[in-house]
């Protein structure tokens, strides 16, 4: 017989699952966005089951797309694109369905924490409804960061109940939890410290001495696990190129002073939202935005410092927002100093501070008098309700600007033009509307900002040879080259530019180049196909527009070029039948009908 305390817990879940559905219902009609189309879009590893056991080799960095090893994520991708192929509806509703099963995750950790059911359900309404979290759940490619709190936040609800009563399987859960966090990205790595943390602030009863020799080293050993495989194993050379702003300890400090300070105002104030922060390095200590940040920054620490004393209940919640944030904060640098969803797991602490804060508002303010106690009780309400509702517009507001990349772009380069990954972005997306020059200010504007931006180079240099300045495509090229040589789509691009000029040994060259940075590169397997065919290397050309297929089986260009290696190769009729299959993908191809028609001239010819 279900008590009403047990009907009334159903009901709060199913208000959360309802509305953290509905707030982002908006974002399933949205495309693929942001770094999606190398991680899905484009990318072969994730489209056959075939490929799988890559998930645990070294050459996984060349095929996932990903910086890091985060094979749960990339597991993730397969499983999606089995069931939605490239519909990107799929997808989105997976990242909404995550989002959701944390913030249950959540509700019964913090009324495990809490006792307070009420406590509990106002710090996860302001955890589900909070507009900084949209980019974690709108980008599919961030999905790293929804799975790893999944595993996270459910590993430390398993150590919680083992507090309360131990069981081998409740602590092996835990464990196996925590692992999954781990390969889903590196943020998790401080639960060790957090579960030490809550034993000695809230835990009274716990006997740590019988923990560091029963408990806690299975943790250690996972996390030294991971570090092994992570920094040993499967570390990608690319991460080398990663240092310090400024390649300075003391600036890097400086900086993420401020990344400290901004990530604590977009709680409060998450009116100017960005999808590409790009924060001003800080090299003085007398610099002002230094200072200001600086001063903020102690206000909180004195605020902790306070909270620690009043009530350890609401002091935890900050300890896991500033230990989860930790990872984050560059001590091992990271290519972005600053992103929203790097608080996608921190963020849950503050939440959980202001619904504590405020269903123990009569504790909070003694000053109410007892008889208007019960009142006061209307307090929760009527602050949460409407902080909940404006949060929630702002939320669903935002999702609109992740419709697609050209919105998503156009939007952050028009608000935050010191993004230079913005105006990269839109110079690409200029140029595949045929405004050539709109590109190329964009592109050289990115370059302005960064210039060893190796994406911009490369891009300004597609630029230049769509419009014909073929010089200065090569000087971009060779400049992305420099800084990276192993960036593929550089000798792609290098090659394309050789065979237009009738450099077909070097073009030849720099295709193979591409294809050993990058082996499920459709397009320079295609490239190089169509450039032995010029070399009258035929059985090469088939063999690779055989492999541009295999990686994108809607390559029309590499079909055709299939057909005419097939045809020149004295194999009629395959290259019949390609030529037939290029016009079930373009019915209008004119190539393809040419060359059936010139092979059924040949065969009669043959007849004859």
């Amino acid at each position: 017989m279900e008590t009403p305390k047990s009907k009334s817990t159903f009901l709060l879940i199913f208000i959360i699952i309802f509305f953290s559905q509905l707030i982002y219902v908006n974002s399933l009609s949205n495309q693929f966005v942001y770094d999606d189309d190398f991680t899905i879009v484009n990318n072969y590893f994730v489209k056959t089951w075939s490929n799988f056991p890559l998930l645990f080799q070294k050459d996984y960095f060349k095929y996932s797309g990903e910086l890091s090893y985060r094979p749960v994520v990339t597991l993730s991708y397969f499983v999606d694109y089995s069931l939605w192929k490239l519909n990107p509806f799929g997808f989105h509703l997976t990242n909404t369905l995550l989002h959701t099963f944390n913030v249950i995750l959540l509700f019964f950790l913090f009324t495990q924490l809490y006792s307070n059911r009420l406590a509990a359900f106002a710090g996860t309404l302001l955890f589900l409804c909070h507009p900084v979290i949209t980019e974690t759940v709108n980008a599919i490619s961030y999905r790293e960061d929804l799975l790893a709190s999944v595993f996270f936040i459910a590993a430390f609800l398993l150590y919680v109940k083992i507090n309360k009563k131990y069981t081998a399987l409740t602590y092996c859960s835990s464990l196996v939890c925590y692992l999954l966090a781990l390969f889903s990205k590196e943020i998790a790595v401080t639960l060790p410290v957090l579960i030490f943390l809550y034993d000695i602030i809230l835990n009274k009863k716990c006997d740590i001495k019988h923990k560091i020799f029963r408990i806690y080293p299975g943790y250690i050993l996972i996390m030294i696990f991971y570090i092994v495989m992570r920094f040993a194993i499967f570390h990608n050379p690319a991460e080398s190129h990663v240092s310090y702003p400024n390649n300075s300890v003391i600036t890097n400090i400086l900086t993420m002073t401020k990344v400290v300070s901004s990530y604590c105002k977009l709680f409060f104030f998450p009116i100017r939202l960005c999808a590409d922060y790009v924060i001003p390095h800080s090299t003085s200590l007398t610099d002002a935005s230094f200072i200001i940040s600086l001063l903020l920054f102690t206000s909180v620490i004195v605020i902790t410092y306070k909270l620690y004393f009043y009530s350890r209940i609401l002091f935890f919640p900050v300890v896991w927002f500033f230990v989860t944030l930790l990872p984050v904060l560059n001590i091992v640098p990271i290519e972005n100093i600053m992103a929203e969803r790097y608080l996608y797991l921190p963020l849950p602490g503050i939440c959980m501070l202001i619904g504590g804060f405020l269903t123990q508002h009569c504790k909070a303010f003694p000053c109410v008098k007892e008889q208007y106690k019960p009142a006061s009780r209307w307090i929760v309400p009527v602050i949460l309700i409407p902080v909940c509702i404006t949060l929630s517009l702002l939320t669903v507001r935002r999702n609109f600007l992740w419709v697609n990349q050209d919105i998503l772009w156009t939007h952050t380069a028009r608000n935050f033009p010191n993004s230079f990954k913005a105006h990269n972005n839109l110079g690409n997306i200029y140029r595949n509307a045929g405004k050539l020059d709109e590109s190329i200010l964009e592109l050289k504007y990115a370059l302005k900002l960064c210039n060893d931006y190796i994406d911009a180079h490369n891009n300004l240099g597609v630029s230049y040879r769509k419009k014909g300045m073929l010089d200065e495509a090569d000087a971009e090229y060779q400049k992305a080259l420099q800084l990276n040589p192993h960036y593929p789509y550089a000798h792609n691009n290098l090659g394309v530019l050789y065979a237009k000029t009738n450099r077909l040994e070097p073009a030849i060259e720099e295709f193979r180049h591409a294809i050993s940075n990058k082996p499920d590169y459709a397009d320079a397997h295609n490239n190089l196909g169509a450039t032995y065919i010029r070399t009258g290397h035929y059985r090469e050309a088939i063999q690779e527009c055989s492999g541009a297929i295999k990686f994108n089986s809607s390559h029309i260009d590499a079909y055709y070029n299939l057909s005419i290696a097939y045809f020149n190769d004295k194999q009629s009729d395959k290259a019949l039948a390609i030529a037939n299959r290029v016009l079930s993908l373009d019915p209008h191809h004119s190539g393809a009908r040419d060359l059936i028609t010139l092979i059924h001239e040949s065969r009669g010819e043959m007849n004859k």
